[in-house]
């Protein structure tokens, strides 16, 4: 347990005091976004609220895998995809949230409207898709490593982009963090999706365009806990959940 001087927990108490009465004005109005947030786009502790599509990747199944592969080959699978599709947000005009290790999450759509977003999103699932099938697994079998297999999870929603962190000297202890209940659902579908499946919530469903853009891909499943943060669903016990099965061709 750290010992704290008296002045010390004074400095403490009033470096939290002043940092509430920051925060507090700075969101009391926040901004709507129209471009790709950037760390100087933001002072600290403050916000913009955007409409964006939030998706999560993941490998399959990787602590077996690891447990299946010596390490180079685990390294070099993961410095081959997700390097790529990290890649393919850039491609995409996205933004990448972080890297999970095994996985991504990323969003999409700043300043787009809506369905313009959701369409976005759901070119830059079925891209990766493509990318794995026809390029990263076979290239990981010339090279004699195990292939893999992903699933994802996304939601369109209502997103809060802060700069949250702290002055401190020329030490960067800041970054940009989005906060939205459409990522807590988003990485609940990808946690819900299987080997090679891909679940998207009410919002990407609602914005899709069925008819001649990626959501005739979209296709019901049921229902799962939780709703999409500023919806219709807000206080609902469940909301509807549905399966993309679309994947880019040449």
């Amino acid at each position: 347990m750290p010992d704290f001087s008296d002045s010390h927990q004074e400095e403490i108490i009033e470096r939290i005091g002043e940092r509430a009465e920051t925060v507090e004005e700075r969101l009391e109005d926040i901004p709507r976004g129209r471009t790709n947030p950037s760390l100087g786009d933001l002072t600290i502790h403050s916000a913009k609220k955007y409409r964006l599509g939030i998706v999560f990747v993941d490998i399959n199944d990787f602590s077996n895998y690891m447990s299946r592969n010596d390490d180079e080959d685990t390294l070099f699978m993961l410095n081959l995809f997700i390097p790529e599709i990290m890649e393919l947000v850039r491609d995409f005009d996205g933004k990448l949230e972080k890297n999970t290790g095994d996985g991504i999450l990323a969003y999409f759509g700043a300043g787009e409207d809506d369905g313009d977003a959701v369409e976005t999103l759901l070119e830059y699932i079925a891209t990766v898709k493509w990318a794995l099938k026809y390029h990263v697994n076979p290239k990981l079998e010339d090279n004699d490593v195990e292939t893999i297999s992903i699933s994802t999870g996304s939601a369109y929603d209502t997103v809060y982009i802060s700069r949250i962190g702290a002055h401190s000297g020329n030490q960067r202890m800041n970054r940009l963090t989005a906060v939205s209940t459409g990522a807590n659902v988003a990485s609940d579908l990808e946690a819900m999706a299987g080997k090679d499946q891909h679940y998207v919530n009410d919002g990407v469903y609602e914005y899709s365009d069925d008819e001649n853009g990626w959501g005739q891909y979209v296709k019901h499943v049921g229902e799962h806990n939780g709703y999409t943060w500023g919806s219709p669903l807000k206080g609902h016990d469940t909301a509807q959940y549905y399966k993309f099965t679309g994947i880019w061709q040449e």
